[in-house]
């Protein structure tokens, strides 16, 4: 059975209703070992709850939310937050404390860039 879903949302609820055991993501530290794997329902349970929480601090419909994660299911789970909760992502890898001098401009102009015109 195929299934028209109109947005990301609605696609992982589904999931999560209906296969809410079968594994979603699964993240490899070097493209072949396993380091950890998330399932349809703890996807949406940990992205309802992200989304909360970006709404009890006043986020809401456009608003942007940097997300600063290095790859990995957090970048995940809280990329599906963000959309859960209808804001837009904006997603940044962290910089380096090595490299601060060097990626903090390059943050800063990401921020600029992000906010809304």
């Amino acid at each position: 059975m195929t299934h028209d879903f109109r947005s990301l949302v609605d696609m992982l609820r589904h999931r999560a209703l209906h296969q809410g055991n079968r594994r979603a993501y699964t993240f490899l530290v070097d493209g072949e070992t396993e380091t950890a794997a998330l399932t349809y329902g703890q996807l949406d349970r940990r992205a309802r709850a992200i989304a909360a929480a970006l709404a009890d601090r006043g986020g809401g419909p456009g608003d942007r939310v940097i997300l600063l994660y290095p790859p990995g299911l957090d970048f995940i789970t809280a990329f599906f937050g963000a959309i859960y909760a209808g804001v837009i992502a904006v997603p940044c890898y962290p910089p380096h404390r090595s490299q601060l001098a060097r990626s903090l401009p390059r943050l800063t102009a990401i921020l600029a860039n992000a906010e809304p015109s």
